[in-house]
């Protein structure tokens, strides 16, 4: 990998020159200690999901899972749960790696195409790998759940922002500190400090759910996906999904409203995050990456377990007029 092309500000040059490649070997080696969404969030995955399944589908996904359901917690985030796990890394090795994708956003512009890893050990690999294997009725009912909950687990995970990017070996801003988080439902301050993936895995949905239910909060994220974006969202594969949220990272989850970057710095205290300067903007973001994820994922449930699935026709584009805007939390 290149070493990136911007100059890390108020360093010594020697510094400068040295740190990302540091950097990126420390990427390489540690473990990333955050976990796309939250919880709550990959359940709000898995329910906007289930929402859309074909009833062939539907039973197919119930005799996988027996008692459970998608939206359970060792369903939608077994694979978060069972990281660092000896008996699945046997099973499953390297599979921490799969929760993410390594995206440096301060390659030039626009030359810079996302590349997955060539082996498929991130999470553009991961997708169709486990799609094929809930397709395979001949596999055992122990490996078609795990395909199942892995499947579930990174659509989640493709979609959130930061698990498609990195700055500076920052390991998806998992390193960015967060000394306040001022919203509107949901807040921290200095005695209970973050970091900037933190912030978009749990503090961002929660100001979504602001106070309702999970299962109220999927049905009316679901409500305000219109005919069109069902349509037109699953059109595209795996790499495009990454790439969307690579694109998001940069552009938005890395920079202030006002166009700044967050800061470069890793000691605390941090930035602060208000409504003015960070939250609002962003929390419409969050609503549409929750959809689409769930949008897409039950499309691949649907192609992998109902052979008659007939996916929606794709429509025409819409008049800059025609699809509503989505409504704030």
């Amino acid at each position: 990998m290149n070493p990136p092309f911007l100059a890390i500000p108020s360093r010594p040059f020697l510094l400068r020159l040295l740190f990302p490649l540091l950097a990126l070997l420390l990427l390489a080696t540690a473990p990333r200690p955050a976990r796309a969404w939250d919880a709550d969030g990959h359940e709000l995955v898995a329910a906007i999901a289930s929402f859309h399944l074909t009833p062939a589908a539907r039973a197919a996904v119930a005799d996988i899972l027996g008692e459970r359901q998608i939206t359970d917690l060792e369903v939608a985030s077994w694979p978060d749960l069972v990281r660092g796990d000896k008996d699945i890394a046997a099973r499953y090795p390297g599979n921490a790696r799969w929760h993410f994708a390594q995206f440096d956003v301060t390659r030039r512009y626009p030359s810079f195409t996302p590349t997955p890893d060539p082996d498929g050990d991130d999470v553009v690999g991961q997708i169709p790998r486990w799609h094929a294997a809930l397709a395979d009725a001949t596999l055992p009912p122990a490996d078609r759940l795990d395909a199942l909950r892995f499947l579930v687990h990174f659509l989640g995970d493709v979609h959130q922002p930061l698990h498609c990017a990195y700055r500076y070996g920052d390991m998806g801003a998992n390193m960015l500190p967060v000394n306040t988080f001022a919203g509107h439902a949901y807040s921290f301050d200095a005695d209970h400090p973050s970091n900037l993936h933190a912030v978009w895995d749990s503090a961002l949905v929660a100001e979504i759910v602001a106070g309702h239910t999970l299962q109220a909060t999927a049905r009316s994220l679901d409500a305000a996906i219109t005919p069109w974006e069902l349509s037109h969202w699953i059109a595209t594969p795996p790499l495009s999904w990454a790439t969307e949220s690579y694109w998001i990272a940069r552009k938005t989850a890395y920079r202030f409203d006002d166009g700044t970057p967050v800061p470069f710095s890793w000691a605390r205290p941090g930035m602060d995050l208000t409504p003015e300067n960070y939250i609002d903007a962003r929390i419409p973001v969050v609503r549409e990456r929750l959809q689409k994820a769930g949008v897409r994922l039950a499309y691949l449930l649907n192609t992998a377990l109902d052979p008659a699935f007939a996916a929606v026709e794709t429509l025409p584009d819409p008049t800059p007029t025609a699809l509503p805007a989505v409504p704030a939390p």
